[in-house]
């Protein structure tokens, strides 16, 4: 009797692969045979990553639901194995010169947070806040360190939520229902505009009727 033998799946080396970031529980680099891509892993891959977990079990959600329009949340491409643990690969958000975008807190302490008070700035926040509320797409926490400022070629500047999008909850009823997740969405909105007040990045009127106007 033979057996059959069965070959392992590879492991994709990140050694020739730039960090772009990283927090208490995971890095993320820019993948080094897509450009366009990044893949988050896990600081520390003998622990592995709380983060990665939810995000991709969310995420899975919505490719379940059939998700088809990625313009304020980054693409996700699905997993992959490497020798940091198992990566989630995911659209890099980069401005018209290739550059990897800057999050909100870095665009604002760059000295040009000129933009923050411009109309502009206040439309794209709404459109950022309708895109979470008509896909029902939760995020579990947003604030100016996940949201980033894509510098286009047109002079336009897009927000994109690249990060903390997930529904932790035990019995994840916002995962299938949307009033449930709109309800959600509503709540992390409101913190988050809440946070940019107190920034002085969005007076307090302003704030409300953003609030009231995605409905």
């Amino acid at each position: 009797m033979f057996s059959r033998s069965t070959s392992l799946p590879s492991t994709f080396s990140l050694s020739t692969a730039s960090e772009i970031a990283h927090g208490n529980d995971r890095a993320v680099y820019r993948h080094p045979e897509h450009a366009g891509r990044c893949i988050k892993v896990p600081r520390f891959p003998e622990k592995g990553s709380h983060q990665n977990e939810r995000e991709k079990a969310y995420f899975e959600v919505l490719r379940r639901r059939g998700l088809s329009d990625w313009r304020y949340v980054p693409e996700y491409f699905g997993t992959l194995a490497t020798d940091h643990g198992e990566g989630l690969v995911f659209a890099l958000i980069t401005d018209a010169d290739g550059c990897v975008s800057p999050t909100m807190r870095d665009y604002r302490q760059s000295g040009d947070s000129a933009w923050f008070e411009t109309p502009a700035f206040r439309a794209e926040l709404q459109r950022l806040y309708r895109y979470l509320h008509d896909n029902w797409i939760v995020p579990s926490d947003i604030n100016d360190r996940n949201v980033v400022c894509q510098r286009r070629a047109d002079g336009s500047v897009r927000l994109w939520l690249i990060d903390g999008i997930s529904n932790p909850d035990f019995m994840p009823l916002a995962n299938v229902w949307p009033w449930f997740a709109r309800q959600k969405i509503e709540r992390r909105m409101k913190r988050f505009f809440a946070k940019l007040t107190r920034h002085g990045l969005l007076p307090e009127f302003q704030r409300d009727g953003l609030l009231r106007s995605v409905h």
